[in-house]
């Protein structure tokens, strides 16, 4: 599909989010569309205390976090990995979201957050990005949507500082020969979601290397991600594609079809032919 359609569907969803979030207006989870995790379990020795806010803790403790850092957060949304990022004590946080809805209301809310000296978010796509440089470039969740995987992370490459490091996180098929890009879920989830289908682990590592990026630390958070059951998300599809069916605005029809996608995304991992991983990438150097 066209970058238009994408960038359509995302503002959509983004215009329901903060409608949403009126329900909640104090809570930054209720404006972000990452990934709940299952609450970390008793004895596990790795990961977040939550999808939320503890996960942007976590991360920033798996950096090396000391205050002063050069951010740069692609797909940044609302912008609450941003302002988390700030109030952390990061210098400079740049935020990237092809949503001009989303700039508009992170903006606001780092002026009422009095964070404003700090933040800026900017509508562009992920090659568009500020030049920097960075010392920390987050994306959560956000290139699985990239039309030129490769060209995205040569953009972060590009913009971080020598000693920078990229932090990824995002949804991989496991495996291409136990589910190729013509599966019937896969190809679901790459029509709701306006993007190309899943890539691979192996894939991704492979743009990583052709981006000039060297993969330092890698941790799978698959364990975590909570799913439905297959009878619960069958009646849940249905309700959603008959809702389609009779809403009345294309934005709204959008919105549904994303949350369809979802669903495929969640019988994926239902059937263990996907994997939430976090990798920590830096620069490929001469002496690397």
């Amino acid at each position: 599909m066209s970058r238009a359609v994408l960038d359509s569907m995302y503002e959509a969803l983004a215009r329901w989010q903060w409608r949403r979030r009126r329900h909640a207006p104090s809570n930054d989870a209720a404006i972000e569309l990452r990934k709940r995790l299952s609450p970390q379990a008793d004895g596990d020795p790795a990961g977040p205390t939550n999808g939320a806010e503890g996960l942007d803790v976590w991360l920033r403790s798996l950096v090396g976090w000391r205050g002063g850092e050069r951010v740069l957060d692609l797909g940044c949304g609302f912008g609450a990995s941003s302002l988390r990022a700030a109030a952390a004590g990061a210098s400079q946080c740049i935020g990237v979201t092809p949503s001009a809805f989303q700039v508009e209301k992170a903006s606001e809310l780092a002026a009422r957050r009095r964070l404003a000296a700090k933040c800026r978010f900017v509508a562009a796509s992920f090659e568009q990005a500020p030049a920097g440089p960075f010392d920390v470039a987050l994306a959560i969740e956000a290139l699985a949507h990239a039309d030129d995987l490769v060209s995205a992370l040569r953009a972060v490459r590009d913009r971080l500082a020598p000693a920078g490091v990229f932090v990824w996180v995002d949804d991989h098929r496991a495996d291409a020969a136990a589910c190729g890009d013509g599966d019937a879920d896969v190809q679901e989830l790459a029509r709701c979601w306006a993007s190309p289908p899943l890539r691979t682990v192996a894939s991704a590592r492979a743009s990583l290397a052709a981006a000039g990026l060297r993969l330092e630390c890698e941790i799978d958070l698959t364990g975590r991600v909570p799913f439905l059951t297959a009878r619960q998300n069958r009646w849940r599809r249905r309700l959603l594609q008959g809702l389609g069916a009779i809403a009345p605005l294309p934005a709204q029809r959008a919105v549904l079809r994303a949350f369809c996608g979802g669903l495929a995304l969640e019988r994926l991992y239902a059937r263990r032919a996907c994997r939430y991983l976090v990798w920590m990438v830096r620069p490929v150097t001469s002496n690397a």
